[in-house]
């Protein structure tokens, strides 16, 4: 227990710090950023198995992440169920076209991988932008659950707002979505240290050694991928039910992957604290520019952060965990010495 507690110290200081920091400062800016930085450090957990552990890059991450955003939002709009049934039937059918994709698009690797899983995401942003059942261009609007049922009594309005996820408030939805997120970090870094963890490094590293000690590659990268495709499509359920409005152009373009991917390597590709401290940084800068500016400043935050992951790059490939790591094994090497000359 107390090695668990050692080797995830740092989780258990932002999980303090996500459910403090809303409660010390109250105001919506604040709580916002905090289910931005949660909603997408979600979707970069996802995007991390994929890339960060079994090497396979995607640029198209935004097909999963839609779908979910679509798939809960229908469900609610026109069927009056749930986002929570919602939210785990976007990642069935998520998981299940990344299986159906995914299983011949292996057998391309590097770049030409990568460009192909953004013609997927690509695609499918021209099928929703044109299919009129799911409001085309016009995307949807939600409309709040207690206003589709009529006549309950108040008693149940809250039951109601908390089951369809439309929490006027921001501080439920706020502490829901740090639920979910844990539930999603508390999985992957158990896949980290688990026996496929171990093969989808050895598979990072190389194919032809992890074939020659009896590994599948194909097997494991499908399998990776298919729960990067799950959990980029909860990501997107909580975007949807965030926003209450979805569209094509807003959940499947290259420039949603984009913040997956940026965010992740910022981070730290690979680890699974990368995807939240590369959120942490790129919403707050987001936040720390439009108070500066008086929200003039738009693209700024963007040169910025840019710049930051040019020089964190540059000076540690594996973000600012690796930096992070690196100082650690300085020190540890420096108190062994110090302890040597004793």
């Amino acid at each position: 227990m107390v090695n668990i507690m050692k080797k995830y110290s740092l989780a258990f200081v932002m999980l303090a710090a996500f459910i403090i920091i809303p409660l010390a400062v109250r105001t919506t800016d604040v709580h916002n950023v905090i289910i931005y930085i949660l909603i997408y450090a979600m979707v970069g957990e996802a995007w991390n198995l994929i890339t960060g552990f079994t090497g396979q890059t995607s640029f198209g991450h935004a097909a999963y992440f839609g779908i979910g955003a679509y798939t809960s939002t229908v469900m609610l709009e026109y069927f009056h169920i749930t986002p929570w049934i919602g939210m785990l039937a976007g990642g069935l059918i998520s998981a299940a076209l990344a299986f159906i994709i995914n299983f011949k698009m292996f057998k391309l690797k590097g770049h030409y991988f990568a460009i192909a899983t953004l013609c997927v995401a690509e695609i499918l942003k021209t099928i929703f932008s044109k299919w009129t059942w799911v409001g085309a261009g016009d995307g949807i609007a939600l409309t709040p659950i207690t206003a589709l049922i009529p006549d309950v009594g108040k008693s149940a309005v809250a039951k109601l707002a908390w089951l369809s996820l439309d929490v006027r408030n921001r501080l439920p939805f706020l502490y829901t979505t740090l639920a979910v997120f844990c539930v999603i970090f508390i999985i992957c870094a158990a896949l980290e240290n688990s026996r496929i963890g171990f093969y989808w490094k050895a598979i990072r590293e190389s194919h032809e050694v992890a074939e020659s000690i009896g590994i599948n590659p194909r097997n494991y990268k499908l399998l990776a991928m298919c729960l990067s495709a799950f959990f980029a499509s909860v990501g997107g359920t909580f975007f949807a039910q965030f926003f209450k409005y979805i569209d094509a152009i807003t959940v499947f373009p290259l420039s949603v992957s984009m913040i997956f991917v940026l965010v992740t390597v910022l981070g730290g590709l690979g680890n699974v604290y990368g995807p939240i401290i590369g959120s942490v940084i790129y919403y707050s800068l987001d936040l720390l520019m439009r108070r500066l500016t008086g929200s003039s400043g738009t693209g700024l935050d963007q040169i910025v952060f840019g710049a930051l992951i040019v020089l964190v790059t540059c000076t540690e490939p594996r973000g600012i965990m690796g930096i992070v790591d690196r100082i650690r094994l300085k020190l540890a090497a420096g108190k062994r010495g110090g302890e040597s000359h004793e």
